[in-house]
């Protein structure tokens, strides 16, 4: 699981489609509120049936406002979704723009 957070929506929406061209098999999860405030429960659904029944070997979660980035981890680390992911590097727009996907892994 990688969350991608900084920069403006397009950005980040910009940089999950190019990743998603490079892994087709890596599902993106943008929800429409906050995944760790208003879309908490949204993103906890989405996750867990993703997780259950792909098995992807990476996802990217979008998130908007990076200082929400501690309260979304602490989402992740809990149970259920602690079971079913490992949280991996945190993608920080612009940062890490040029950020191959390649680098990410499998």
């Amino acid at each position: 699981m990688h969350v991608v957070s900084g920069a403006g929506q397009a950005e980040r929406r910009a940089w999950i489609a190019r990743a998603l061209e490079a892994r087709p098999g890596w599902p993106a999860i943008t929800p429409h509120a906050c995944p760790c405030c208003l879309g908490r429960v949204e993103a906890q659904v989405q996750l867990t049936r993703l997780l259950r029944e792909r098995r992807p070997a990476r996802v990217l979660l979008e998130l908007g406002d990076p200082r929400h980035l501690a309260p979304l981890q602490r989402l992740l680390n809990e149970s259920p979704l602690a079971q079913y992911l490992e949280v991996g590097r945190v993608i920080r727009l612009p940062d890490d723009e040029r950020l191959s996907v390649e680098s990410l892994g499998a």
